[in-house]
């Protein structure tokens, strides 16, 4: 990547965090913990409501805290489905090295509010090894811009290992590229999180799916 490339990269972090900031003061003017609505909420600070960039997907590398620790009273009515082609992988599992296409959907928007500007169904998604690392590459599947990444349906974070919902979409069907690891890696797991949202950035109201399901090395 250029130096020129990094720092539009650099640029539009700084915006959309200054965005996030601003969207905390105006509409949580109290701080108190909110539904981490947007992707870059993850990179506020704590004192400011955020998580500072810790994804809370369930996996050891948050010490299994998923996205309960902030949604709490969740019901877990929501029902998510997760799955990849041209093969799935978990029921067949993975070739090393193989890139496949991989599908997050939501059954049915339960939290729908009454007037929608912005996405309130928010996930994100990690996958790791048996020893905790991360294994494989996921990739948006389409051409990066930070500039327009807020209305990009799905995003990065900021060290590549996590994909998360993007902001402006109305979808209930997410989708995104992952390429397995080498040989020899052995089980992997995708461990995540999926809100239903209900739009008012508070932590209350809201539901939550997690997600953790595994998947082989085809031998």
């Amino acid at each position: 990547m250029t130096s020129r490339a990094l720092a539009k990269g650099r640029a539009a972090l700084l915006f959309q965090l200054g965005l996030a900031i601003l969207l905390v003061q105006v509409l949580s003017p109290d701080r108190e913990v909110h539904a981490l609505q947007f992707y870059f909420f993850f990179e506020i600070p704590y004192s400011e409501g955020g998580t500072a960039g810790e994804y809370f997907t369930g996996s050891p590398r948050y010490k299994l805290y998923d996205c309960r620790i902030c949604h709490v009273g969740a019901p877990r009515e929501i029902r998510v489905r997760l799955w990849t082609e041209p093969a799935d992988i978990f029921r067949s599992g993975y070739e090393p090295g193989q890139t496949y296409r991989v599908h997050l959907e939501l059954a049915e928007e339960l939290r729908k509010p009454e007037r929608k500007f912005f996405s309130t169904n928010n996930f994100c998604i990690e996958v790791l090894d048996g020893s905790g690392q991360n294994a494989g590459t996921p990739d948006l599947g389409f051409p990066w811009n930070p500039l327009s990444q807020l209305f990009d349906p799905v995003v990065l974070s900021p060290d590549g290992t996590t994909v998360l919902s993007g902001i402006f979409n109305q979808d209930l069907l997410f989708s995104w590229l992952w390429t397995a690891p080498e040989a020899g890696t052995g089980e992997v797991i995708f461990y995540g999180g999926f809100v239903d949202g209900n739009g008012d950035l508070k932590s209350f109201g809201d539901d939550v799916a997690i997600i953790r399901q595994k998947a082989i090395e085809q031998q």
